[in-house]
């Protein structure tokens, strides 16, 4: 009986969370256009975050693989174009940072669009700043963070 119990209350708690976790982000569209990353955001993270030394780094959460920048693949060449493999992970990471981690009700309070934000402008703890103490964008009038945006958004898509 006190199996059951235990049982019956694991299921309780499963199915309250699994409640809340779809309410966390419903604003955040559950599919977000690939095609439109790959034309519009995938070069503007690549610019900005893959670096070796930032997100074209396997060893960070978020990762973006780009020509100039980190291969996913040491074997491609430096300025080949990117690699199916790296577009997908690079779209891939980037939907999670969208989601539910974080908190994330809506994409202007995801990690994707905070972390890389100044600090008196919303940010979110990014550690990625330059050497003048200066965030990734200064303000969420950026036009690369405004192109990330609209993404996270669906407003983007394929061309």
């Amino acid at each position: 009986m006190r199996v059951q119990l235990t049982s019956c209350l694991a299921w309780v708690a499963w199915l309250t969370l699994m409640g809340c976790a779809a309410e966390v982000g419903e604003a955040i569209p559950s599919e977000l256009d690939a095609c439109g990353f790959e034309a519009e955001v995938y070069p503007q993270l690549a610019r900005d975050c893959g670096f070796p030394t930032c997100h074209g780094n396997d060893q960070r959460f978020f990762q973006v693989w780009a020509p100039g920048r980190a291969r996913l693949d040491e074997s491609t060449g430096i300025l080949a174009a990117p690699t199916r493999a790296e577009l997908d992970r690079s779209y891939e990471r980037a939907l999670s940072m969208l989601g539910s981690y974080g908190g994330a009700g809506t994409p202007e309070d995801s990690l994707l669009l905070r972390k890389p934000l100044e600090a008196s402008a919303g940010g979110a703890a990014h550690r990625g700043v330059d050497r003048l103490g200066r965030d990734v964008y200064p303000s969420t009038d950026d036009p690369g963070w405004q192109r990330i945006a609209q993404w996270a958004r669906g407003e983007v898509s394929c061309p």
